[in-house]
């Protein structure tokens, strides 16, 4: 897969970055996890680059691009269960979980164990949805590691669409007591194309363009594609946004944090965003009327001025 082309539907800022290399190493648990990096001549400064739900670095080219414009050294990092890295299950369209304590301990291991040689820059992690959730759990663990960071729509609690918290959290935990993580929540599914599919369908982005960058990657490479949330995936969600709800929890993180919250998102609840920055010492809420969960993936009357926002946080933070 480190070796296929792109798909052909796509434009070229869709298409991994200038030096793009790929590479794996295994976890403490045993398991393969894949990641990528790209560094231009002269880099001032380090992004770790995660991702959501369901992503994988290919999806990011266009953000990686970005930010490499702005003279950074991009590294990113499939997590566990998705992307290129080593799946839960035999069915390798289910998503599964092994807790976020396991990812916040593959992310230290990436970064202090892969991006070693760049240490002598400040480092940003850039992080989206449940990378958001993710990120500021390391944060919290190993302060210090990160000059600043960046979320765009941070998984701080689930959009249920009007189903009772309490009722997701009874599906979810007497599914997994009873041996049925592996399967999908009530109507899930694996993922498949869909010729159909239109940008007014979509629930992540109201670009024509971008709202399919995704769907050609996973057409294109198959091993790519993933399905929605099992009821082991959703559990250790919900404990997890249990814990870092928390004031006491929220007032240890130091670190300086950009959050992006867009205003029409129907993945993730926007006013998390607004109670955790509340209590986060050092954070910046940057809120987006009528845009989708996806910033990086919107259309540019959104993502311009987002961009815009981003560079006087990183500025003021990092002097990039």
């Amino acid at each position: 897969m480190t070796g296929a082309l792109p798909p052909p539907d796509l434009e070229d800022r869709f298409h991994a970055p200038s030096g793009w290399q790929w590479g794996r190493f295994t976890n403490a648990a045993g398991t393969s996890l894949r990641y990528g990096w790209a560094a231009p001549e002269g880099a001032r400064a380090v992004a770790v680059v995660v991702g959501g739900f369901r992503e994988f670095a290919e999806k990011y080219f266009e953000m990686m691009r970005d930010l490499m414009a702005r003279d950074f050294a991009v590294w990113f990092l499939d997590w566990r269960g998705q992307g290129g890295s080593e799946r839960y299950y035999p069915q390798p369209h289910r998503p599964g979980a092994a807790g976020y304590d396991q990812d916040v301990a593959d992310l230290h291991q990436f970064i202090t164990g892969i991006i070693r040689a760049e240490a002598r820059l400040p480092r940003v992690l850039f992080c989206h949805s449940m990378g958001g959730h993710i990120g500021l759990r390391y944060l919290h663990d190993h302060p210090g590691t990160f000059a600043c960071a960046v979320m765009t729509a941070p998984m701080f609690e689930i959009n249920y669409h009007g189903m009772p918290r309490g009722l997701a959290r009874l599906i979810a935990e007497s599914g997994s007591l009873f041996g049925r993580g592996g399967r999908y929540i009530p109507t899930g599914k694996d993922w498949a194309w869909d010729d159909s599919f239109t940008v007014e369908q979509s629930l992540l982005t109201q670009d024509p363009v971008r709202y399919l960058v995704a769907d050609h990657w996973m057409r294109h490479q198959g091993e790519l594609a993933l399905g929605d949330a099992t009821v082991s995936w959703l559990a250790n969600a919900m404990r997890s946004i249990a814990l870092i709800n928390r004031p006491s929890y929220l007032r240890a993180i130091r670190t300086p944090v950009l959050i992006a919250s867009p205003q029409a998102d129907e993945v993730v609840d926007a006013r998390a965003h607004v109670r955790a920055a509340q209590h986060l010492p050092a954070a910046t809420l940057y809120a987006v009327p009528d845009a989708k969960h996806e910033l990086w993936m919107e259309k540019d009357e959104y993502r311009r001025p987002w961009l815009v926002e981003m560079d006087r946080f990183l500025a003021r933070h990092i002097g990039v």
